[in-house]
């Protein structure tokens, strides 16, 4: 017998999955990027063999493997019966990538996750989500697939930086932090010197 589900769990669940969702958009943009540079259709701003090359050393398969792995876990648990793509990468190179596609699209029915249909609506059975919450296994998964998806995401972002696709936007804000307390800084001692 599984205990009720109470609204803050519901609640944390749906947290989780929004930021679960996110990790995972977030590795497909740079992922996208970086597969552009490799098939010579996204400008960089070196050259391109350097920059292919680059993703290429980059790309962390294993990392990848485990986000595929993790990701057909929990679509097929929420999805049961529905046909899902090799997880394994070595029979589909780009497993983790459909996979990752699956779950923002099934992802982007639900706010919540209710009894009454959301994600389940796509072929998951209603009663699924109370075990999923209750037992725990949704709130591990989706922690679990968040970060391996920040990982692999980080590498994507840094291959794409260094190939030239991308501009390091972090770096900037950086900078611009420091500016303006530096800034701020230097009108507080001017003002105390009057």
């Amino acid at each position: 017998m599984t205990s009720a589900i109470t609204t803050p769990q519901v609640q944390e669940a749906a947290a989780e999955l929004a930021r679960m969702r996110r990790s995972l958009a977030a590795w497909l943009r740079f992922r996208q990027i970086n597969d552009q540079v490799m098939e010579g259709t996204h400008p960089v701003r070196k050259p391109l063999a350097y920059a292919q090359r680059v993703v290429v050393a980059s790309r962390d398969m294993a990392t990848e493997q485990d986000l595929a792995t993790k990701l057909s876990a929990l679509l097929g648990q929420v999805m049961p019966g529905q046909p899902l793509p090799q997880a394994d990468l070595s029979m589909n190179p780009s497993g983790a990538v459909d996979l990752a596609k699956i779950a923002l699209a099934v992802g982007s029915v639900v706010s919540s996750p209710t009894a009454t249909g959301g994600i389940l609506g796509a072929g998951g059975h209603p009663w699924l989500w109370p075990v999923l919450i209750v037992g725990g296994l949704l709130l591990t998964v989706t922690t679990a697939i968040k970060t391996a998806a920040d990982v692999a995401k980080d590498r994507e972002e840094k291959a794409c930086i260094e190939a030239g696709a991308c501009t390091d936007y972090g770096f900037w804000l950086k900078a611009g932090g420091v500016a303006a307390l530096a800034l701020l800084a230097w009108n507080l001692y001017h003002k105390r010197r009057t």
